[in-house]
């Protein structure tokens, strides 16, 4: 065997939370590293919530480790939280900020500091003890941090995929929460992220090239998500995604209603959960909608599929929030692709690469409910368009989110991180 000869890398993921029900991506990438022979493993900074979980968990064989441990200092501040000794509490967060600034943890008490530097102390540990070769987290926020803190002990390289609320949303201050961003990009072996307007936005933020910031497009098991054999249903929209602002689902709301003055018969059914489902519920009730658009709530994703396939349209009309927290792809709507299902959704960030409009879907311009109206019109008027969509809808899944062909790619990315045997040698 040559010396040269690369090693097979071996991965740990570090993540917020895992599972979380709306990261459907995460799981499906994992899933397809593992059939494609990755040695992967999991470490969560926290526990998840207790919510419903996928089916296809259970096919998930990686072991998952829950970043309980935490060093002397985070321990002496819980405790002087939890008797009170607000005192000692503030003299340690004090002399924890007067360590040197450090942008990757921009606008953080002295406590939560101490948490991510004992996380990352956890994670070099555990990497070190289990032969991992490479970091790989999810968000551009705690999850990188601790990534590239623990990057900083071991000299393992650390790379990141950014999605959207974690590279817009102002946290502390723009220019402060781009610093961090800034820091962990030029720190990492390459970040990835979901779409090529989000790479343009990292690339221009950082002043990187190409190699340092590479567009990967979240991957759609094609298997799973297919064309139903029943013909699909004319006169029902379906939504799909946590039930915040930047979804747009009250602009849907507001375009059910102009469009339930049309003489044609139509329901939408909304699929998620989320802060805003008490405010939705009665803006629907106001707008006397009941009969026409229903609340489903959260929906495995073995029950969501066929719903989606079944469906008119999947509409999604995201916006840009206040803070600039925005969608970067939705996964959602590569899912109705894949299932031959015509997208009605907004410009915003990423979206227009995946809907051409005119050709698998309509796009309108975010907050324009009269245009949304229109083409939900428009589709329901003419189930032949919705048809021709649907056909190129699939087509451009198969062409461009294919999960087998795109983790494929990230697969390659983590093996040219991993050092020779020769490298390897050269270390001790």
């Amino acid at each position: 065997m040559s010396t040269t000869a690369e090693r097979q890398p071996k991965v740990a993921y570090v993540l917020k939370r895992f599972p979380r029900f709306s990261e459907t991506f995460i799981v499906n990438e994992l899933l397809e590293l593992r059939r494609q022979g990755l040695d992967l493993e999991v470490y969560s900074l926290l526990r998840p919530p207790e919510e419903a979980r996928h089916a296809n968990l259970e096919q998930l064989d990686v072991p998952v480790t829950y970043l309980t441990v935490r060093n002397p200092v985070a321990d002496t501040l819980l405790r002087a939280t939890a008797d009170g000794r607000r005192n000692e509490r503030h003299t340690l967060e004090a002399a924890l900020a007067d360590l040197p600034d450090d942008p990757l943890v921009p606008g953080k008490d002295g406590r939560t500091i101490a948490h991510l530097h004992a996380q990352a102390s956890a994670v070099a540990l555990l990497a070190r003890a289990r032969g991992v070769t490479h970091l790989h987290a999810h968000f551009a926020s705690n999850a990188t941090t601790v990534a590239a803190l623990a990057s900083r002990l071991t000299g393992i390289p650390y790379s990141f995929t950014a999605h959207a609320r974690d590279i817009y949303h102002a946290y502390v201050s723009p220019a402060i929460d781009n610093a961090a961003r800034v820091r962990k990009i030029r720190g990492a072996a390459f970040a990835v992220t979901v779409s090529d307007y989000n790479a343009r936005h990292l690339r221009a933020l950082a002043s990187v090239s190409t190699d340092r910031v590479r567009r990967l497009y979240n991957g759609i098991d094609l298997n799973r998500f297919r064309p139903a054999i029943a013909k699909r249903a004319t006169t029902r929209f379906i939504a799909v995604g946590r039930l915040v602002e930047k979804k747009g689902f009250r602009q849907l709301v507001d375009a059910c209603a102009l469009l339930a003055r049309q003489p044609l018969p139509f329901t939408c059914h909304i699929v998620g959960d989320g802060p805003e489902r008490e405010t939705l519920h009665r803006h629907i009730v106001d707008c006397g909608l009941g009969d026409r658009i229903f609340l489903e709530g959260a929906l495995p994703q073995e029950r969501l599929t066929p719903f989606i396939a079944g469906a008119t349209a999947m509409v999604l009309p995201c916006q840009v929030t206040a803070s600039g927290d925005r969608d970067g792809l939705p996964t959602v709507l590569l899912e109705a692709m894949a299932c031959g299902v015509p997208v009605l959704s907004t410009t915003v960030a990423g979206i227009p690469e995946i809907v051409d409009d005119g050709v698998n879907g309509f796009l309108v311009a975010p907050g324009d409910t009269v245009s949304l109206a229109s083409r939900m019109q428009q589709l329901l008027a003419d189930p032949e368009l919705a048809d021709r969509f649907g056909t190129a809808a699939r087509s451009k899944a198969e062409a461009t989110f294919d999960v087998r062909r795109n983790v494929a790619q990230l697969h390659d990315w983590f093996t040219a991180c991993t050092p020779t045997h020769h490298d390897a040698a050269g270390d001790h």
